[in-house]
């Protein structure tokens, strides 16, 4: 729901209420995007030119070399796609995992469903810094380390995905599914049938919520993948700033990581909104 209706906007304190968000969000967004663009465009400046001071927004000459230098360099596309597989695979485990588990908490009503719900949701209360030792250990006993089975199956134990397609389920009238039953139609027909197809809005906030939490992930995957071949990209970054690498690569570095994660909100844009607008989630 807007904060303003078009009523209200067009008259009184409404109005003014309006002009005054406009203000501020004219103010505000040039020094939100600045720094982005302050990076951007200091990945084609000269290693120099990126740490004169006062600091320009725009490089004097354009050097494109400095992007195929820094992959190269850095062997990104490797980085790159270790990042890929461990997002599309936790994000791939995690979804089928939690929405499954979630379909017969909301559903099927199994039994101690409730008690199950409250365990789930009190994992979450474990911070991931208290996990990291026992993740190493279990993973060590398994044999999995350097190997991304080992991130995947870390990060796809995240309790808040139950909690979010649960409470979304609930809402799908019973009725359907006995519908479907009368037609013959089992649990699974009916959750790949039904149950998905109503959900698209729910899945897409947890699909973005897992790769952006995966994505950005730093300890885990240090401990986990010591192998400097299997590193993700955030990894990749974090050598370069604590080592002398000139800042023009790593501004090519940067750029690179945020770039993903700026392209899916924006063609996702759609399913993000009905998603908040959906399942309550604030923020």
């Amino acid at each position: 729901m807007a904060i303003i209706q078009d009523s209200e906007r067009k008259q009184g304190q409404g109005k003014r209420i309006y002009y005054g968000i406009v203000a501020i969000l004219v103010i505000s967004i040039p020094f939100q995007i600045l720094p982005h663009l302050w990076m951007f465009f200091g990945m084609f400046k000269d290693k120099l030119e990126v740490m004169s001071f006062p600091p320009s927004l725009f490089p004097q000459h354009f050097l494109w070399g400095n992007i195929a230098d820094t992959f190269r360099n850095f062997h990104l596309w490797n980085n790159i796609k270790n990042t890929m597989i461990i997002c599309g695979g936790t994000i791939l485990v995690q979804i089928t995992i939690s929405s499954l588990c979630a379909f017969g908490l909301s559903k099927l009503k199994i039994k101690h469903s409730e008690g199950l719900l409250l365990f789930f949701i009190g994992t979450m209360m474990i911070s991931n810094q208290a996990t990291i030792i026992p993740t190493f250990l279990m993973m060590n006993d398994w044999g999995l380390i350097n190997s991304f089975w080992s991130i995947i199956l870390a990060f796809s134990a995240w309790g808040w995905m139950v909690f979010l397609f649960k409470n979304f389920f609930d809402t799908i009238p019973e009725a359907l599914m006995d519908a479907a039953r009368i037609d013959g139609a089992n649990n699974f027909v009916i959750f790949s049938k039904i149950i998905v197809p109503l959900s698209l809005p729910v899945f897409s906030i947890a699909i973005l919520n897992t790769f952006n939490a995966v994505y950005s992930q730093f300890m885990v995957p240090l401990m986990l993948l010591p192998a400097k071949e299997k590193w993700p990209l955030m990894l990749q970054i974090y050598t370069a700033t604590v080592s002398a690498v000139p800042w023009n690569q790593v501004m090519v570095l940067l750029s690179t990581a945020s770039l993903p994660l700026i392209v899916i909100y924006i063609f996702c844009q759609k399913y993000i909104v009905e998603g908040i607008v959906m399942t309550g989630i604030k923020g």
